[in-house]
Parts: structure tokens; sequence; C-alpha cells
């Protein structure tokens, strides 16, 4: 516990709860709303009119861990799970609000060069009123996908992951821990279930023990194997809103991905768009199993 950590037990009165788990002072997971939100339920009006824009609304939300320089690979699985646990209900909170929230991202910061502006372990919850484009992208693609093959490509992708070996890092009974083809980044890592689901929020309690397992497997090597990289992951998952159809939820395919922040765009990666990753992934398995 840190006296100046506004995080830390015992600073509770300077970020009212939004939910604790469990209720109490004797909590292991709290839910804050963000003081440096970048987005807020204040819609604001621009008079230019040449260029597009729209209103960032939405809700910032923290999920804190109660221990304070704990990274999530450390973290008990109990930890890993109830923060899982968390993240769901408070995912279906948000959807609950309607189709203003039309995408809600999870993710979680670990390190200075990675955008972790404080030490003490946390995620983050924000509600866009647009599905951003990184997760439009994934799930026009696996749209694409399903209708030329009759399948959903993360579900084929896990079949030739499983034959070929030689990315797969770890499988557990329900989720797939490996380095993806042709990765944008060294040591890029996907978990996936293994199990068709494109939402997110309807994994169940036992697959939430298994993910937290695989969790802490794939960022366990990662600290241990690159001495604790700064790194960012986050869940895509199909919107909860129905402008998705039943296609979409036989196409996209919910999952996990982790970028340890071990490399630096130069100014090809930024003229082009095109990213060069020095590890091969099956180099980058190979080294992490």
């Amino acid at each position: 516990i840190i006296d100046a950590c506004v995080f830390c037990p015992g600073n509770e009165s300077k970020n009212p709860d939004i939910a604790r788990f469990p209720a109490g002072k004797n909590w292991q997971v709290r839910i804050i709303p963000n003081e440096f939100e970048i987005v807020s339920n204040f819609p604001v009006h621009s008079t230019k009119e040449f260029y597009v824009n729209r209103s960032g609304l939405g809700e910032h939300e923290v999920v804190i861990t109660r221990k304070h320089n704990e990274p999530v690979a450390l973290q008990s699985l109990q930890t890993v799970e109830l923060s899982l646990h968390t993240l769901r209900q408070r995912y279906l909170d948000l959807a609950a609000h309607g189709a203003q929230h039309a995408y809600i991202e999870m993710f979680h910061n670990h390190g200075r060069d990675a955008g972790a502006s404080l030490i003490h372990p946390h995620y983050q919850i924000i509600t866009l009123p647009m599905v951003p484009p990184a997760a439009h992208e994934e799930i026009s693609g696996s749209h694409d996908y399903y209708r030329n093959h009759g399948a959903c490509v993360y579900c084929d992708m896990i079949k030739e992951e499983k034959a070929l070996e030689d990315r797969v890092i770890h499988e557990t009974p329900d989720f797939m821990i490996f380095e993806p083809y042709a990765a944008r980044f060294p040591f890029e890592t996907w978990v996936v279930p293994k199990k068709h689901s494109a939402n997110f929020e309807k994994i169940s309690d036992q697959d939430i023990t298994q993910l937290a397992f695989a969790m802490k497997l794939a960022l366990g090597q990662l600290y241990a194997k690159l001495s604790d990289p700064p790194l960012n992951f986050y869940i895509h998952t199909l919107p909860a809103h129905a402008q998705h159809s039943a296609y979409d939820q036989k196409s996209y395919h919910w999952h996990l991905t982790i970028l340890p922040r071990t490399a630096i765009w130069g100014g090809f990666e930024y003229a082009t768009g095109i990213p060069i990753n020095p590890v091969p992934p099956e180099q980058a398995a190979k080294f992490l199993k």
C-alpha cells in the first residue's frame, strides 16, 4: 500500500466507487470513473463544417486490482478471475444502456512505454458511439471470409495453427495461445477460445477460469522471457447491439490480443502503415514455450 497512490486501499475517498468486489473495505477489485476521461456524457458541438466530426460521447471507467505493484502476470489466478468477472459484468451493465454505446473496449496498459501513467495495475473500459476502425475491419473481414468459405476465420485459424504447431505456445482445454501468422509486432500473442463465440460477455464462469489461466500463462512467459516488457492487451468482441445479424454471430470470434512494446516504429511504418517485425512469429513462439 502506497499512501500517495490514489488507487491504493485507504484512498477510496479520492475516487468514489462505481462498484467494488467484494463489498466492504477488503475489496479486491474496484470500478471507478476515470478522472482523465477521453470520452464524456456531454456532447461537444463544432461550428466547423468542412471537417466531419462526431462527439466523443461515452463512459470511461477504471477497474483497479488491490495490490500496488503487482502486474497481472504475477497476480493470483483468483485475482485475474475476479478481474475478468468484473469486466464481463461491467460490459453487460454498460451494454444495457442501449445502442448509444455502440462499442465497448476493454484494455490494459502495463509500463510507461505502453501508456500506463500509474504503476498500480488497472484495466480500462471505454464506451464509444461508433465501432472503431480496428474492430470494424476485423468484423468486416470475418464476414467476408464466412461468405466465401462458409466458416469462421478464427475457428479455421485455430485448426491451422494446431496442425502446424510451430506458432502455438500453449493450449488449455478451452483456449489456444499462439503467435499469429505475419504478426505485426515482435512477440504479439493471441489468446483465442477454441469454441466458437462472437461475444465476450457471454463467456461462462468455467471459461473465465480457463481464460484467467491462459492469460497468466501468456503474460507470465512474456514477463519471464522478456524481463517484464511494457505491453498492452485488449479484448475485441462483437458489439452487443443489434445492427449485427445472426450472420455476424457465425462469422466473428472474440479474442484477446497482447502486444509487447519491444519495437519502435520508424518512418517507413508511419508512411506506409506496413509494420516491420524483426522477430518471426515461429521464432517468438519457440522462445516463449
